[in-house]
């Protein structure tokens, strides 16, 4: 399993590691629609790409990634897999966040709007791009992040941890 840490991130890390991290589960999916698109996540806040998905809130974790998929791309997911997971080590607030990652096709479209009210203030919206759009604007994400350019931390977990996922589900 993959170890991601402040480190791995920053080039001058900002914060001590930690003497004890309280563990969050999160759930991340790769979602392909049937015109071989992928769903992506952003908001008008940082304007970066990433991976539909967030805490999970049940030990159900193929539920919790429906949800979360329901919640952010408005749609449910079938075919659900397993593919892959990471351990972060967040030293800022001393997390550990344990990052579950699905494989799953979009299914039935939701017509209510379920974000939650934090999404809806930031302007959370759904794109879906094919792999190689993706790909490119991940890397571009992941050259700005090396360059010190993305200013929000968890954030920039977020797209280091969300580039593995994608990458790593092309190479496999």
């Amino acid at each position: 399993m993959k170890k991601i840490t402040d480190k791995d991130i920053f080039s001058k890390p900002e914060f001590e590691k930690a003497e004890k991290y309280s563990e969050r589960i999160t759930v991340k999916a790769i979602v392909k629609n049937d015109k071989n698109e992928f769903a992506f996540v952003t908001n008008s806040i940082h304007k970066c790409i990433l991976l539909p998905g967030g805490g999970a809130e049940s030990n159900n974790l193929e539920k919790e990634i429906n949800r979360e998929c329901e919640e952010e791309i408005f749609c449910s997911i079938k075919n659900i897999k397993k593919f892959l997971e990471v351990k972060e080590y967040r030293n800022r607030k001393a997390k550990k966040y344990h990052t579950i990652c699905f494989y799953g096709e979009a299914d039935k479209k939701i017509l209510d709007d379920r974000r939650t009210e934090k999404e809806k203030e930031k302007g959370l919206k759904v794109i879906w791009l094919p792999k190689e759009k993706a790909m490119n604007l991940m890397e571009k994400q992941i050259k700005r992040l090396e360059k010190g350019e993305i200013k929000f931390y968890n954030t920039s977990f977020n797209i280091y941890r969300d580039y593995y996922f994608f990458k790593e589900f092309f190479e496999k």
